[in-house]
């Protein structure tokens, strides 16, 4: 990481991310923790003395209006991230966004809109792509490692709080798929590209909130990928990447890992002790997306090419996609 000049940044939400977010810009050369928004303005004065930010807002608009502000990293309900993320880039301000990035593709589509009309920088903040061990892992797989890759199998399934707790809700676009499936899908986007066609099944409550979901995505050639998620069960948290001449394994947290592990060759040595390709950690896991913010907004840059807009929308749309073929299953039990 390369030092940077000094970039005052604003966090919205005062939930856990928000706090990992806070704790990991600490560790950012140039990112000055300047202000703390959130409707309650107790809980942002709170998380804003605990982390050392300058600032706390009860008022998003007045938070925008300073000019200490350049960047807002967005981290409140799915339902909120358009409207706040199109605000800030109105008011002339950066915009990194907790993922998914909006609740919808159509969203999606405003924010990215509004990013190009205003010339500033935005992303979904996917910060498995910007992790070494992940980037390396890919490298691995585009030099072969493991011959033709020829399928991918990754979940994320833990039992974060009730199901009818408050987090979880329509009205806020609660959704297992755009929280922890996003996760899933995008390493198979990521190894095997755009699928031809996928299948999905799940658990969706009456309020359109889903719960879980069993997917696959086919690909040409006979490929595929097997990807869970859910909210109230475990589904080991790993992933691994299978090829003609080995496979890859990522351990559990997968989209927060630091290292991974290759077995190829022939059946006695993929069957032998794995090659282990290990990475030091910085802070929870953040930070080398928050400086490869900094760095791309120092330089000039719009977006970042290794996590572009495009790509959000991409799979956006493939998990409203998922969403679909969910829903029109459980409208033909209904029928039945």
């Amino acid at each position: 990481m390369t030092e940077q000049s000094e970039l005052g940044w604003a966090v919205v939400g005062t939930g856990q991310v928000s706090r990992l977010i806070a704790a990991d810009l600490a560790l950012v050369p140039g990112a000055r923790r300047y202000a703390v928004c959130s409707r309650d303005a107790a809980r942002a004065a709170k998380l804003s003395d605990e982390f050392g930010f300058e600032r706390a807002y009860d008022d998003f608009n007045a938070m925008l209006d300073e000019s200490e502000v350049d960047i807002v990293y967005i981290a409140t309900p799915h339902s909120t991230h358009a409207k706040l993320a199109i605000s800030a880039l109105q008011r002339g301000k950066h915009v990194l966004i907790e993922k998914p990035i909006a609740a919808t593709a159509v969203d999606a589509e405003q924010i990215v809109a509004a990013a190009h009309d205003s010339g500033r920088f935005a992303m979904e903040a996917m910060w498995m792509r910007f992790h070494p061990a992940y980037r390396a892992m890919l490298d691995a797989l585009a030099a072969g490692s493991i011959g033709e890759v020829r399928s991918v199998r990754a979940s994320f399934g833990l039992p974060f709080d009730e199901p009818d707790s408050e987090r979880w809700s329509g009205e806020r676009s609660s959704s297992t798929l755009l929280d922890q499936g996003i996760y899933p899908v995008t390493l198979a986007v990521d190894v095997l590209g755009r699928p031809s066609s996928l299948t999905a099944t799940g658990r969706i409550r009456p309020d359109g909130v889903d719960l879980t979901e069993h997917i696959t995505l086919a690909y040409d050639n006979h490929r595929f990928a097997q990807l869970g998620a859910s909210m109230v069960e475990y589904l080991e948290p790993s992933a691994s990447i299978s090829g003609t001449d080995g496979w890859i394994t990522v351990p559990a947290p997968f989209w927060a890992a630091a290292s991974f592990e290759t077995r190829s060759g022939s059946i006695r040595n993929a069957l032998g002790p794995p090659d282990v390709t290990s990475f030091e950690r910085h802070g929870f896991g953040y930070v080398p997306m928050l400086a490869a913010v900094g760095e791309a907004i120092e330089a000039g840059l719009t977006q970042h090419p290794t996590h572009p807009l495009a790509d959000s929308l991409e799979t956006l749309g493939i998990l409203d996609l998922i969403r679909h073929t969910m829903t029109d299953q459980v409208l033909l039990e209904e029928i039945r």
